[in-house]
């Protein structure tokens, strides 16, 4: 049984800014804020010569201001692998994204990984790979975490091998496994590892680290929300430039809340 301790978060896509031949902005922004920039000086009905000195005063005053709309018009696309079912089923509640999930009736799951709750996960780095103290009552949380979850993967192949066997239906080839799988996988842990294609501009995803990065929200999520903004703010820096640093620990995150 293969375990995962941390999730991985690749930028897959993000919109382009192609300009305008006659209203112009400055250029000096990356295109994921020169979008919201355009948009809001368009609003303003101030593009150049007459407008603000910088793209970067009138963005940090959009987020000053509130004016978030503008801010929908940039989007960005990750790829997120390494997090578990329970984690995937917090993040669609976040209802202003897109969503592409890994099936679990089309995909096998024989060869399932588990994703450990960062607290687990803590144990079992610490114990596991570094060789280092792990108490009797953090064993026995670990090991019985691991067993059940391998007991729910074999219950789980089992089912699929039996139920293929039945086949009440006579279907053949993918329907059969399709059909097999579906009945099956509700034996499979919320710890599955699941991965997912998630679209969103970038009002969503600061509403996700405000809300998600905070030190009271779940530990797997929040750690995904910190990832998150460590990602997105190397692309859309202005955008992001009101939240406080994130990158030298998840334990210790305060972002501002203000909500855009």
């Amino acid at each position: 049984m293969k375990i995962i301790t941390h999730p991985t978060i690749q930028i897959i896509a993000h919109s382009i800014f192609l300009s305008h031949p006659e209203y112009r902005i400055p250029t000096d922004l990356d295109d994921l804020d020169a979008i919201p920039v355009f948009a809001a000086r368009g609003c303003y009905d101030s593009f150049l010569p007459n407008g603000r000195p910088t793209g970067k005063d009138t963005l940090k005053n959009v987020l000053t201001v509130g004016h978030g709309s503008v801010l929908e018009h940039s989007s960005i696309s990750l790829f997120i692998e390494g997090i578990s079912r329970g984690c995937s089923h917090e993040i669609v509640r976040h209802r202003h994204f897109s969503f592409s999930q890994r099936s679990t009736r089309y995909t096998s799951e024989e060869d399932a990984a588990i994703v450990l709750e960062p607290y687990y996960a803590e144990i079992y780095e610490r114990a596991i790979v570094k060789n280092s103290f792990m108490s009797n009552m953090e064993k026995d949380l670990l090991t019985e975490f691991l067993d059940s979850c391998s007991a729910s993967l074999l219950a789980y192949r089992n089912q699929v091998n039996e139920l293929v066997k039945l086949n009440p239906n006579n279907l053949t080839g993918t329907p059969l496994r399709k059909w097999a799988r579906g009945k099956a996988r509700q034996l499979l842990p919320h710890a599955l590892e699941t991965r997912m294609t998630v679209t969103g501009n970038l009002r969503c995803w600061r509403d996700f680290i405000a809300l998600r990065a905070q030190p009271d929200a779940e530990e797997e999520i929040r750690q995904l929300a910190v990832m998150v903004y460590d990602e997105l703010k190397d692309v859309a820096p202005i955008a992001f430039s009101d939240f406080l640093d994130l990158r030298p620990t998840y334990n210790s995150i305060s972002p501002t809340m203000r909500k855009v």
